[in-house]
């Protein structure tokens, strides 16, 4: 019974029954004010309510009516409680409690059993008022003390100090980049009282920026841990509310506290969500952002801050939609660019991803970084993590198949032990339908986990395990929709030989020994210019060439950075070259140049004139250095180009890549058909291919793929069976022959005199 009483009490607590009894203490309270007894009932609380203009006179009915019967049942009940403790007490007492100091008795009786709502007043002498607002809620300094009270929390659960899980050591072929940062910030950190003697303003801001995944946020942390200095780490996105002014406020708040710890380091990841060109914003809220970024930066300066530093490190991937304002003198003017890592440096970064991986000795790094063109530091770790699974995969297949064996021992052992047993088959029960075979698998390799504890400490990464992930790990570079380094060679590509020595000579020499030209004071050439019929191999030169100049390789159609939209266009030029920069030494390759820098002086609009006067700004590197950056483009007419496109400096160096002849020809139907299984190049087909007149390579490749129907329908029509592993399926000489007939050239003759015009006008003899 007093359970349920406490329990009735309890549910006091909530705000309608509080409403109701404050309504119900009125009423005693002006009913016993003369002296009396007065016992409330529930009509009378009803109509008082109802009588009122108060809030409960507009809650629903029902509930009004269960609230008003709780309140009643817990004043008749203390009302009665009171009655028996006053009969009890002492009779001898010569003044009796008034009626009203019993009510009002029963009023705190009751107001006591409310939970944590209005605590008892502090003691006499008590000075602290802390514990009553802790109880009430009250504000304290105008702010709220439970809001106050988890801020300060907050403050003091932050830890400000350096980073502790990374350091440089864990990092690989950033070699380049600890020297930056050693010559930008050794000073201002480490020994400010000198600069501050000479009067020399220390540096405060470093914009970090590179493609994602190359490490600017590892680089960062690992700065701060090496250097010892307190760390603030800010998610640039989350400084952003949706209240006005709060946005500037986190950001002065960041600011303050990297103050009150410097000599400290702030880092603002992704910080082009807050700090894009004012001219471009659509709110005035990010404007005010950008603003008050500034003025934060402004503000660093040491003889503000006792002398202490405080270094900003900010890190984004495009640079270029900051706003002006933050890249001047006296804020993120000093900038450290993370490029695409080079193969020697993407194997220094495999060393340091696996330095506490256990790995077969069969395992070659450097080859894994000749195999990863366009990998970033998180697409070799993605690769050391699917190698690990590969690991772990072989390892449950080979569990699979011991868990197999022993199932089928001891099916054995249980046929045997069945076997001489005489029992009616008529009388078995009938077997329960079959588990699919995925689901027997699963609990027959569990079953043998479960009883077989696994004895191995660690597992071993094989080469093996590398080679078959590499396939499975996409770089970013491609995810952003840019190439890596092709695998195409110029020993797969036949004919052109003078072209090959010509771009070895122009390209692929400067990119591998770029000191020689250096030494000699010499700039090479940076671009060329490929031209001739469609189908020549002008694709596969170019890709062939990144190859062997183990270059970067970004192949970009003409028409994609075509847009629309008016500023889109160039926007893409530019983010191409900035790319570019990031992935230094780099080939572009522009396919159907033509489409993308027409002659200006034929162009029915102003935006394909501002696409050609970008791209030329670009490839002249007019601020900014096009040092690593070579260009070879492609087209089938080069009349139609800006002749701008063409002087020296830019595409100087023009190619015709016109049609094989009879060896020619030869030579590169051997070469596509090397790969053929059991397939003999003899002297017939050579003779087929030369008989080829005006084939190009695509044609010939065209060729190949008729003769591979005409062996299908070979076989088809002789009745073998062409899956039959025994049969030989394989390219005779009368497939080319059937083929021939049905193959024509691309290029007619109408088309080649118009070549021929045009290599006799563009290339000097």
């Amino acid at each position: 019974m007093a359970r349920a009483q406490g329990s009735r009490r309890g549910r006091l607590g909530q705000g309608l029954d509080r409403e109701v009894h404050q309504v119900v203490r009125k009423i005693i309270d002006e009913k016993t004010q003369y002296g009396g007894d007065y016992r409330p009932t529930f009509a009378s609380i009803y109509d008082e309510i109802k009588g009122s203009n108060s809030s409960l006179n507009r809650r629903p009915k029902k509930v009004l009516e269960e609230s008003i019967e709780r309140v009643l049942e817990v004043v008749n009940q203390d009302s009665a409680a009171a009655a028996v403790s006053a009969d009890s007490g002492d009779s001898d007492s010569p003044v009796a409690t008034p009626r009203r100091q019993q009510s009002n008795g029963l009023n705190r009786s009751i107001v006591a059993m409310w939970p944590k709502s209005v605590p008892a007043p502090p003691k006499e002498g008590t000075t602290d008022p802390e514990p009553l607002k802790q109880l009430t809620g009250e504000a304290i300094n105008g702010e709220p003390a439970r809001k106050k009270r988890k801020r300060a929390a907050a403050a003091t659960a932050i830890d400000h100090s350096p980073p502790t899980h990374v350091s440089l050591a864990d990092l690989g072929g950033i070699d380049d980049i600890i020297q930056q940062f050693s010559e930008l910030l050794y000073m201002p950190l480490i020994q400010p009282e000198s600069m501050a003697s000479s009067k020399i303003k220390p540096i405060r801001g470093i914009l970090i920026h590179g493609p994602p995944g190359c490490g600017k946020t590892s680089i960062a942390n690992a700065i701060a841990a090496e250097f010892g200095v307190n760390f603030i780490n800010v998610s640039a996105p989350s400084i952003v509310s949706g209240m006005s002014g709060e946005s500037e406020k986190a950001l002065r708040d960041h600011f303050e506290e990297a103050k009150r710890v410097a000599p400290s380091i702030l880092f603002l990841d992704e910080i082009d969500a807050v700090a894009t060109k004012r001219e471009s914003a659509s709110r005035d809220m990010e404007k005010r952002i950008v603003a008050q970024l500034a003025t934060c930066m402004d503000d660093l300066d040491v003889s503000f801050n006792d002398g202490k530093p405080v270094v900003v490190l900010a890190a984004t991937t495009r640079p270029d939609s900051l706003d002006a304002g933050l890249r001047r003198a006296g804020r993120f003017d000093k900038e450290v660019i993370m490029s695409v890592p080079s193969e020697a440096m993407r194997q220094s970064v495999l060393q340091a991803i696996t330095r506490d991986t256990l790995l077969a000795d069969d395992v070659d790094l450097a080859v894994l970084a000749k195999k990863t063109p366009g990998f970033v530091g998180a697409d070799l770790k993605d690769l050391v993590s699917t190698a690990s699974s590969a690991a772990m995969q072989r390892i449950q297949e080979a569990h699979e198949a011991a868990a197999a064996v022993e199932q089928q021992e001891e099916s054995g052992d249980v046929a045997m032990l069945e076997g001489g047993t005489d029992t009616d088959t008529d009388l078995k029960p009938s077997s329960p339908a079959p588990l699919p075979p995925a689901l027997t698998k699963l609990r027959r390799l569990i079953l043998y986990g479960r009883t077989h504890p696994s004895t191995c400490t660690s597992i071993t990464l094989t080469q093996h395990d590398f080679i078959t992930s590499l396939p499975k790990v996409s770089p970013s570079a491609l995810r952003e929709g840019f190439a890596t380094v092709p695998t195409t060679t110029f020993e797969s590509i036949g004919a052109h030989l003078s072209l090959i020595e010509e771009l070895q000579r122009t390209l692929i020499g400067p990119i591998m020994n770029p000191d020689r030209f250096r030494r000699l004071g010499i700039q090479p050439s940076s671009g060329s210019l490929l031209f001739g019929p469609p189908g020549c191999g002008k694709t596969l030169l170019a890709a062939a060439t990144a190859h062997h100049s183990s270059a970067n390789f970004i192949s970009i159609a003409g028409p994609s950075l075509l847009n629309k939209y008016v500023g889109e266009s160039e926007a893409a030029v530019r983010r191409l070259f900035h790319r570019a920069r990031a992935s230094v030494p780099v080939v572009i390759f522009f396919d159907e140049l033509d489409a993308l820098v027409p002659r200006r002086d034929n162009v029915g609009n102003d935006a394909s004139a501002r696409v050609v006067n970008t791209l030329l700004s670009e490839l002249d590197g007019v601020g900014n250095s096009r040092e690593g950056i070579y260009v070879i483009a492609a087209t089938n007419r080069p009349d139609i180009i800006d002749p701008a496109m063409l002087r020296p400096g830019r595409l100087e160096t023009m190619l015709y890549v016109g049609l094989p002849d009879a060896e020619g020809r030869v030579d590169i139907l051997r070469r596509i058909t090397k790969s053929l299984p059991g397939f003999t190049f003899s002297d017939r087909i050579a003779d087929i291919a030369r008989q080829c007149d005006g084939f190009s390579g695509a044609d010939l490749e065209s060729l190949k793929r008729r003769a591979g129907y005409a062996a299908v329908k070979r076989f088809n029509a002789a009745g073998t069976d062409s899956d039959d592993a025994d049969t030989p399926l394989t390219l005779i000489a009368d497939d080319f022959e059937v083929a021939r007939t049905e193959v024509r050239r691309s290029v007619s003759d109408h088309d080649m005199k118009k070549y021929d015009r045009l290599r006799r006008e563009w290339v000097k003899t």
